[in-house]
């Protein structure tokens, strides 16, 4: 293909629903390969999978970390060492493969902020006048930090990231407040795509109690109610400033327990379980660590309600997870994710309110109607608006829309840039 040149040569092929589409090379960057500790990268790793599943070719470029690696199905990994093992990491390999093959590539996909692959991938894309789209994954909020304080985050934004930003030919949201919330300039192309998941997987949940069977011993009740946290444990979560308040909903439901899903650095677990002492609730939280694959999810499904007290959003993956496994979710207006109070499948709370957010909880576990109710709608939301095969075809569009410089299709702008 000759994009570089001026000129489109995809290859086209027909479709069941007779829109004409187009084989693409699609290459994301992602600021490293832990998946773990790094929620853009399961995000951007979903969006790649199943774009591979429409038959594009698609690859990933990014930092290496240890024995971690990537394993999206039928697409080309490609992870590099940094040149040094700590600080903001920096490649001299990455950036050379990027420099010599984005021009081979018909669009890039950046994910993230503050990390050298997207400078690296904007400027060489640039270079090669391939589009790029920016998926900031929360970055472009007030308050979001990124890599080092607050200074070098300042320096590197006029330095580095307001370019990155500045020549995105589309910035990507993952949800719609995400988008209102933004700080990036107006006169950018600005859209909307949510997180997935497979629809195969929303189809084929674990039986509800299989879970709770293998820890019968510490739940005692079988049927005891379970509120889960589950995802990366860190201070913008906000579960310091909720567990002082955890004791006044014991009181309605001193049988409930407190599920802990994820893991953290260890200074901030360390100041959680200082709480958790403080306020005697030893007998009413178990951690469990972080979890993945089926074990994750018999985990969720065998809970009641997902709780995510934020002071600031990074990613809606995991309140999305939850919504497929049944859960009403209970969440701070900072987790940007409107769709769930616009579809009644959940609570969200206004100011931090960490009163409010209990009674929530316990309405929730109180009123098997209104619990049952948003369980539907949380289900019937993530299968008909969040799932990777839906979002995959909005990708597709909007891909196409950018290489052919037609209009963005008017289903994926946010509500404000609708005329």
């Amino acid at each position: 293909m000759d994009w570089w040149n001026g000129s489109v040569a995809f290859h086209s092929m027909a479709v069941p629903s007779q829109r004409e589409r187009y084989d693409m090379k699609i290459l994301h960057v992602l600021p490293d390969n832990l998946i773990a500790s790094s929620p853009g990268v399961a995000s951007a790793c979903g969006m790649a999978e199943a774009m591979a599943a429409r038959e594009h070719e698609v690859s990933i470029a990014c930092l290496k970390h240890g024995l971690a690696d990537l394993h999206p199905q039928d697409v080309l990994v490609r992870a590099f060492t940094p040149d040094r093992p700590s600080g903001l990491l920096s490649s001299l390999d990455l950036r050379t493969y990027l420099q010599q093959n984005v021009k081979y590539f018909d669009i890039v996909h950046i994910h993230g902020l503050g990390h050298h692959p997207g400078r690296y991938a904007a400027a060489a894309t640039r270079q090669a006048k391939i589009p790029y789209i920016l998926t900031p994954h929360g970055q472009l909020e007030p308050g979001i930090s990124t890599t080092g304080g607050r200074l070098l985050k300042t320096v590197n934004w006029f330095l580095h990231d307001s370019s990155v930003v500045r020549h995105a030919s589309a910035l990507h949201y993952l949800t719609v407040s995400e988008a209102k919330n933004s700080f990036a300039p107006a006169n950018l192309k600005q859209i909307v795509i949510g997180n997935g998941i497979s629809s195969a997987l929303c189809e084929n949940l674990p039986v509800r109690g299989s879970w709770r069977s293998e820890i019968k011993s510490t739940l005692g009740n079988p049927d005891r109610p379970l509120a889960i946290f589950s995802g990366r444990i860190e201070p913008h979560q906000g579960l310091e400033r909720l567990l002082p308040h955890w004791p006044a909903l014991l009181r309605e439901h001193p049988d409930i327990l407190l599920v802990l899903v994820g893991s953290g650095e260890k200074p901030h677990i360390d100041a959680l379980n200082a709480i958790i002492a403080e306020y005697s609730l030893g007998g009413h939280i178990i951690w469990t660590g972080e979890l993945t694959g089926l074990v994750k999810w018999r985990t969720l499904v065998d809970s009641d309600v997902f709780i995510l007290p934020a002071h600031q959003a990074d990613t809606s993956s995991a309140i999305i997870e939850a919504m497929a496994a049944g859960l009403p979710v209970v969440l701070t207006r900072e987790c940007h994710f409107d769709e769930v109070e616009e579809h009644h499948a959940g609570v969200i709370i206004e100011h931090g309110d960490m009163d409010a957010f209990v009674r929530a909880v316990s309405e929730l576990v109180s009123n098997r109607e209104i619990w049952n109710s948003m369980r539907q709608n949380a289900q019937k939301l993530v299968q008909s608006d969040f799932t990777w095969e839906t979002s995959a075809e909005k990708l597709e569009r909007l891909y196409e829309s950018l290489l052919l410089h037609t209009d963005i299709p008017l289903d994926l702008l946010p509500p404000r840039d609708i005329p």
